[in-house]
């Protein structure tokens, strides 16, 4: 899943080569992660490219020059220091934030390359449907209803890691009978396990008594679906 998304990102962005993050403790990344059991990932957005074993200040420099950058660089100019008492101090160099920032030029291109991006990273999302819902005899004023719940997502409904993650939003499936029904086989509210991309769980029930139930299933966390079964 982290391969897929990142040769998106590359097909989106064009972007290739990102320098290696640190990243800072309790990031949102990271509690998205492990904390709720998301699927969940990061970009710096921008970079310019570092030569292996290149100085990142002398590689920015010549980024800058190539690109037509101005005001990037304050010129060393000696100064007196009263902490440095007869000494030599200077002070100037690259101008703070300015290799954290891409050139105003380029923001076009940039924000849309990621806006395709999190576009195509957001339809990937788990997503559930209630399949081959079968309702057949099964005895005098007795019925089975049997179905799949189905995620046509290419994400799973969680990570795994959230499978046991007590944050992590539970996916069940509920039979609602109407008064007079009654459900004789099966569970009223059962758990659905994780589901892969285009994985599928069976579900089945005997239920006594003629009407319509109502059949929910999803969490918060993937959205829920809904379907009818008619009793006949």
């Amino acid at each position: 899943m982290n391969k897929l998304v990142s040769d998106k990102y590359h097909e989106m962005t064009g972007r290739t080569g990102a320098p290696d993050v640190k990243m800072a403790k309790g990031n949102f990344m990271e509690w998205a992660y492990f904390h709720y059991g998301r699927y969940s990932f990061s970009t710096p957005g921008w970079w310019f490219s570092v030569p292996k074993g290149k100085n990142r200040e002398a590689a920015f420099l010549k980024f800058a020059d190539e690109g037509g950058m101005d005001n990037i660089f304050v010129p060393w100019t000696r100064i007196e220091d009263p902490d440095f008492p007869g000494k030599t101090v200077e002070v100037g160099g690259i101008r703070p934030f300015v290799m954290m920032n891409p050139p105003p030029d380029s923001l076009g291109n940039i924000i849309s390359g990621n806006y395709r991006f999190l576009i195509s990273a957001a339809a990937m999302h788990p997503e559930l449907e209630i399949l081959d819902l079968e309702t057949e005899k099964a005895g005098d004023d007795i019925f089975r209803i049997s179905l799949k719940v189905h995620n046509a997502g290419m994400f799973a409904t969680c990570a795994r890691i959230g499978e046991d993650n007590i944050w992590t939003r539970i996916m069940r499936i509920s039979l609602n009978p109407s008064k007079e029904q009654q459900i004789i086989s099966g569970l009223r509210v059962q758990k659905i396990e994780r589901l892969e991309g285009n994985q599928s769980a069976e579900f089945s029930w005997l239920v006594r008594g003629k009407g319509r139930v109502l059949i929910t299933a999803g969490a918060l966390n993937t959205g829920t679906v809904t379907s009818e079964a008619d009793l006949r």
